[in-house]
C-alpha cells in the first residue's frame, strides 16, 4: 500500500538556502513524497512570488491562538523550535507519516530504516550520540545532560492515536516553557523529548549510525566512500549528515560549537563539507543570510532586546489583552521603554556557547574578584547556598521585581 508522506522544514528566510539544498536532496530520493517550508517571518508575498518551486507554510496561517505574543516573547531559534510539534500535527491529519528535517541537513539515501520503522510505531528519535564520550572536549555525555539526548533535528511520526497526543502533550510544553535556558533546564523542543520513551511506549530510538551524524557525534563515526557510495563505519549507509553550526565560510572546521577537531583534522568528512559549502553558496546563502528577521523589530523598525523578550515572558498576565506586543504604540512598547528595555541601535542576538566566554576575559576578571569579596563576607556555607541559588537568579524569568 502506497502510504502519503510529507516531511517540513522550518526557518526564517535568513536560512532558506539550507531549506533548498535540504529540499533538493530530499527530493531526489523520495519523488513521491510532499515537501513544506515552514517560514517563522512575517508573512511576504513578494518573497512567496519568486520562490514558486516550493511548498511555503507561513507561521501566521498555522492557526496558533495567540501567535504574535509567542513570536514576541520567543527569540528566532527558540520560536522556530517551538512550533515545530503544532507544524507537525497540522500535517499528520492530511498524511500517513510526518517527518520533520531541520534546514541544515543534507540527504545522501532514501530513508528506509525511517519508514520501516514508523510503519510500526509512532514516533521515531535518534540520539546524539550511541556511545559515552567525557574526554574533556565539547560536547560530551555533560552537554547531552544540559541539552537533550536525542537531536530535534530530525522527528517522524506516523498518524496514529499516540502520535497526535504525543504532539499535543510536546506543543503545550514548547509554546509555554520553550525556552534556551540549560542552566533552568530548559532547552527549547529539544530537552522535553528525554521524556518521551517513558510517557510514550511505541517511542522507537533509531540506532543506525548513517541517521543524523553530525559534530556531536563524530568520536564514533568515521566516513568512507566505497563504490561510490559513503558508508558510516565502512558498514553502514549514510542517509544524512546534519550541517548544524555549520559555516559555509569555514567548512574545514566542521562546526563553531566543538572544539575536539581542529580545523581540516578530519578529512574523511572534509569532502561532503566543502561540498555543502559550495551547495549553499549556489544557493545564495550569504544574500539570504543579510536578511533580517522581522519579528525582531517593533512595526515601526525598532529592535527588539532579548531582555525586553524575558521581561515580557514573565510578565504574561500584565499584557494578556494586548493581541499585537509589536505595535509601535502598545502598553508593551511603553512599559519597555519607560524600564530602559528598548535599544534603538539594531544589536541581532549572539548566542552564547562554551566558547563565548573567550571573549570576556576582562570581565571574568572582575566578577571573579568579587567573588573572592563575597566568600570572604558571607563565609563558606552561605557562599555554596548562593551559587546554587545563582543558576535559576540567572534565568529573566526568575528577576519580575526587577521591572515591576
Amino acid at each position: 500500500m502506497n502510504r502519503r508522506v510529507a516531511v517540513v522544514t522550518i526557518c526564517a528566510k535568513n536560512y532558506f538556502a539550507k531549506a533548498k539544498v535540504l529540499q533538493q536532496s530530499y527530493l531526489d530520493h523520495h519523488p513521491e513524497h510532499f515537501f513544506y517550508i515552514l517560514l517563522v517571518d512575517r508573512k511576504d508575498e513578494n518573497f512567496a512570488a519568486l520562490h514558486t518551486d516550493c511548498n511555503l507554510i507561513w507561521v501566521e496561517d498555522l492557526g496558533i491562538p495567540g501567535v504574535l505574543k509567542y513570536a514576541f516573547m520567543y527569540d528566532i531559534i527558540e520560536f522556530s523550535t517551538n512550533v515545530k510539534p503544532v507544524a507537525l500535527r497540522s500535517l499528520l491529519g492530511k498524511y500517513d507519516e510526518v517527518l520533520y528535517i531541520d534546514p541544515d541537513i543534507q540527504i545522501f539515501d532514501h530513508l528506509t530504516p525511517v519508514f520501516d520503522a514508523l510503519a510500526k510505531h509512532s514516533i521515531v528519535i535518534t540520539p546524539h550520540a550511541l556511545s559515552p564520550v567525557l574526554d574533556g572536549k565539547s560536547p560530551n555525555d555533560i552537554d547531552f545532560l544540559r541539552f537533550g539526548a536525542y537531536n530535534l533535528g530530525f522527528i517522524g511520526v506516523s498518524n496514529c492515536k499516540e502520535a497526535f497526543e504525543f504532539l499535543d502533550w510536546w506543543s503545550s510544553r514548547c509554546l509555554s516553557h520553550g525556552f534556551y535556558e540549560p542552566q533552568t533546564g530548559l532547552a527549547v523542543d529539544q530537552k522535553w523529548i528525554d521524556l518521551v520513551p517513558a510517557y510514550f511506549p511505541g517511542v522507537k530510538i533509531m540506532r543506525e549510525p548513517g541517521l543524523n551524524l553530525s559534530f556531536w557525534n563524530l568520536h564514533e563515526r568515521f566516513l568512507s566512500k566505497v563504490d561510490g557510495h559513503w558508508l558510516v563505519n565502512d558498514i553502514h549507509k549514510l542517509y544524512f549528515i546534519h550541517f548544524s553550526s555549520f559555516d559555509e565560510s569555514e567548512p574545514g572546521a566542521i562546526a563553531m560549537k566543538q572544539n575536539r577537531f581542529s580545523p581540516e583534522e578530519r578529512e574523511d568528512v572534509l569532502p561532503l563539507y566543502a561540498a555543502y559549502a559550495q551547495l549553499l553558496n549556489r544557493h545564495k546563502a550569504k544574500e539570504y543570510k543579510s536578511m533580517s528577521y522581522s519579528f525582531d523589530f517593533f512595526d515601526d523598525g525598532v529592535y527588539i532586546t532579548a531582555a525586553m523578550r524575558r521581561f515580557y515572558a514573565c510578565l504574561q498576565v500584565k499584557f494578556d489583552a494586548v493581541s499585537n506586543p509589536f505595535a509601535s504604540n502598545s502598553t508593551v512598547r511603553k512599559w519597555g521603554e519607560s524600564k530602559g528595555l528598548v535599544s534603538r541601535k539594531i544589536l541581532p542576538m549572539q548566542r552564547q556557547n562554551f566558547k563565548s566566554l573567550e571573549n570576556y576575559g576582562t570581565q571574568l576578571k572582575v566578577i571573579y574578584f568579587f567573588l573572592r569579596i563575597i566568600l570572604r563576607i558571607v563565609g563558606p556555607i552561605r557562599y555554596f547556598s548562593l551559587m546554587r541559588l545563582l543558576p535559576s537568579l540567572s534565568s529573566i524569568r526568575g528577576q519580575a521585581r526587577v521591572v515591576v
